[in-house]
């Protein structure tokens, strides 16, 4: 296994929308990435291998709960490239993680499963840490600021990807939504679009960015996106970005969360699997059936028609076999 064959550039292509909201829309296809059960956390779990081995460090720790997807991916990856990994594992608002299937593949890639209460996951880590240290080795953690800035790169990259594709096709999209988790499929995305060579030039696709937040209320939802794109310019750019232009293109929606993280209503359930029947395409409750039905939401309250819509499918198949099972 090497790093590169982890990820490939994915489709593009129209669907059949779940309702009309007067626009055409197309998927990009991030769950056919071809390792792990695919996803947007495959672009992410490489970027973080990659920044890991530059730091020179022995042991990833990963974060989330048995829901994660990041948490199956960077486990899967740790285990091919034989990486020692530990998995905290927070069980506050069980939401099903008890029989989740990300956390029993984490299980089954060898990852060291540490559980506990999301109010004692600093003093669990710094525990860890200090444990690894002990033996003899240099840990990285996923969540580290410096970590959250390689983990964005994978998709300011994809942004180049999507911006080639309509220069090739001629197919410009007027909006792209994506799930808005931790930020980073997001906050890529923005970045990729600030830090395009044809950024503002007229005649160039210039697409409005939102991300729809499956995890996050609003004001900590921006707060993140804003602490992402700060980062990531203090980084790779050594400056500040645009305060101007990030409020310009920052845009995200907390109004389709249905109560937080891991929770999910019939309609969401429900447009899940018409998903599948329409167009033979899974989604699950957690973050993309979730963040699709905001996006016709958001189409919808917005008056938005007309457009050419693009949706990031981010992947979490085996969250889709979790709710029909």
């Amino acid at each position: 296994m090497k790093l590169c064959d982890v990820i490939c550039n994915t489709p593009i292509h129209p669907i059949t929308p779940l309702h009309d909201t007067g626009n055409e829309i197309y998927l990009k296809r991030d769950d056919l990435q071809p390792f792990s059960f695919g996803g947007n956390k495959v672009r992410i779990a490489q970027k973080i291998i990659m920044d890991m081995l530059e730091e020179k460090c022995d042991v990833l720790i990963t974060y989330g709960n048995k829901l994660s997807n990041l948490c199956r991916v960077t486990t899967n990856l740790c285990c091919s490239l034989g990486i020692e990994c530990y998995m905290i594992s927070v069980y506050d608002d069980d939401h099903g993680c008890a029989r989740a299937f990300n956390g029993t593949m984490a299980e089954l890639f060898g990852a060291k499963i540490v559980e506990c209460a999301k109010a004692d996951v600093d003093k669990v880590l710094k525990e860890l840490q200090d444990k690894l240290a002990a033996e003899g080795k240099k840990s990285y953690f996923v969540n580290d600021p410096h970590a959250i800035t390689a983990e964005c790169m994978a998709y300011k990259e994809t942004y180049s990807e999507i911006y080639d594709y309509q220069v090739q096709t001629g197919l410009h999209f007027d909006y792209i939504f994506s799930a808005c988790g931790a930020g980073t499929t997001t906050g890529g995305l923005l970045i990729g679009k600030m830090l395009h060579p044809d950024y503002g030039k007229a005649g160039t696709p210039n697409p409005t960015i939102v991300g729809i937040s499956t995890a996050r209320a609003q004001e900590r939802g921006v707060m993140k996106l804003n602490e992402h794109i700060t980062n990531y310019f203090a980084r790779y750019e050594n400056r500040k970005p645009d305060p101007e232009i990030v409020k310009k293109e920052l845009n995200f929606t907390a109004d389709y969360l249905c109560g937080g993280y891991g929770l999910a209503d019939d309609e969401i359930r429900n447009n899940c699997v018409e998903m599948m029947r329409k167009n033979g395409i899974e989604l699950d409750p957690t973050y993309t059936g979730k963040a699709y039905t905001g996006t016709e939401k958001y189409l919808k309250e917005n008056n938005i028609t007309g457009k050419k819509i693009l949706f990031i499918h981010t992947g979490g198949s085996p969250l889709y076999f979790d709710m029909i099972r």
